[in-house]
């Protein structure tokens, strides 16, 4: 009979089913088409147990159940969803063979694969493969337990040079750690040392928190070490509205972070088209690191040119930017707030007065379409609106038509 583990082996194994149905909790287990209906029922039982105290259920009316997490993040010490990250599964030998090589190269002796598996056997008189000795020391050289150099045609590994952290030094910088574990990208590795030190958060709670991010955060590491090493990359990315993947060359350039929805975003400047395109973070699968791009600061310079005619993350298609004009009524002297918000919230469009009452909003941008939410909070108060792009602004007096006519009372 197959026995329950809340451990994984693989962190994108989870991150999709972590986001749908408990972060959104718009999907019920008849929504889970992946796999078979028992699959769903071990990876519920896994995330209940690692969220245990968060979970909400409720019943629709069709008397399907969703699940979601519940959090008020101004009241929690620390995020929940980093339990995530802390149930990575691991087999025997993956435990015997980290204490084993770090007691064997504790002597700061570097050694080969060949001298580290016959150390291992005449130490502990246990034998392993050589190339499961192999696998394990490249693992630590990335995670940056072991250092690697090569002597003559060998590469030899050494353990890394620890750095000491006594309770003098650690105290001071406790709440360091306890601020960046909840406002930092990568939190979790805060959280990771608040643990090894047992120290809890009691200093910090955060208002608006984006706890979700810390599931993207694989993907965020190998994103900015391409951008700080101009490498182009090949993005496996899955479609909102399909199960369809797509493999996109391309080299990433800046990450971008919504502050009003707190979405995260890289844009890339894609090989084949040759154009900027933004992608979510949580719609990017997997990453694969490739050669150093030798256009890289060509683009970076075309991403300076073009990015402050960009209103959010989008670049849209055309090679120029598109014109929009909104003029809005108002009363002078009880609504200044209006003025004040074409102005704030303009992100750098030009504001003018035409005659008393009236104030006319004008700015270039690469995609109209994107102001179209922003506009409409001035409903009511619009007396014209046009766009260089014709369909953006058929769409929105069509849009204020269908809206008239749900709302309009004879």
């Amino acid at each position: 009979m197959f026995e329950f583990s809340e451990l994984v082996k693989r962190f994108e194994k989870i991150r999709s089913y972590v986001r749908d149905f408990y972060i959104y909790g718009f999907k019920t287990r008849e929504d889970y088409r992946q796999k078979s209906s028992r699959t769903y029922d071990n990876e519920r039982r896994r995330m209940e147990s690692w969220f245990s105290g968060y979970i909400r259920e409720e019943y629709r009316p069709d008397r399907k159940k969703s699940v979601s997490i519940t959090v008020d993040s101004n009241r929690i010490a620390v995020n929940p969803l980093y339990q995530a990250w802390k149930s990575k599964s691991f087999t025997s030998n993956d435990i015997m063979l980290h204490f084993f090589l770090l007691d064997l190269l504790r002597d700061g002796i570097a050694r080969d694969v060949e001298a580290v598996t016959d150390g291992i056997y005449e130490s502990y008189q246990v034998l392993f493969d050589s190339q499961m000795v192999r696998r394990k020391l490249a693992e630590y050289v990335q995670e940056g337990l072991l250092t690697v150099s090569q002597e003559g045609r060998k590469h030899v590994y050494a353990l890394s040079r620890d750095i000491p952290i006594d309770d003098a030094v650690s105290a001071p910088l406790a709440d360091a750690v306890c601020f960046f574990q909840g406002a930092a990208p990568f939190g979790f590795v805060g959280s990771t040392i608040l643990d090894s030190f047992r120290i809890s958060n009691d200093r910090f709670r955060f208002r608006h928190d984006f706890l979700v991010h810390t599931l993207e955060d694989e993907i965020l590491l190998p994103l900015l070490t391409a951008i700080r090493e101009n490498r182009e990359i090949q993005l496996t990315v899955r479609s909102f509205r399909s199960v369809v993947q797509r493999d996109i060359l391309c080299t990433p350039l800046k990450i971008l972070v919504s502050t009003q929805t707190g979405r995260r975003y890289v844009c890339v400047h894609k090989t084949i088209s040759r154009r900027l395109v933004s992608y979510r973070l949580d719609s990017i699968q997997s990453i694969q690191l490739l050669e150093t791009d030798a256009n890289a600061r060509k683009h970076h310079g075309a991403y300076e040119r073009n990015a402050p005619a960009a209103w959010g993350v989008t670049f849209g298609t055309s090679r120029s930017p598109e014109t929009i004009c909104l003029q809005v009524l108002l009363n002078e002297e009880t609504e200044k707030h209006i003025i004040h918000r074409l102005e704030r919230e303009g992100r750098g469009g030009t504001v003018t007065r035409l005659e008393p009452g009236v104030y006319q909003y004008q700015t270039d941008c690469w995609d109209a379409s994107e102001l179209i939410p922003w506009i409409r909070t001035f409903t009511g108060r619009i007396r014209s609106f046009t766009c260089s792009n014709k369909a953006v602004e058929h769409r929105f007096w069509d849009d204020m038509r269908r809206m008239r006519e749900l709302y309009h009372e004879e």
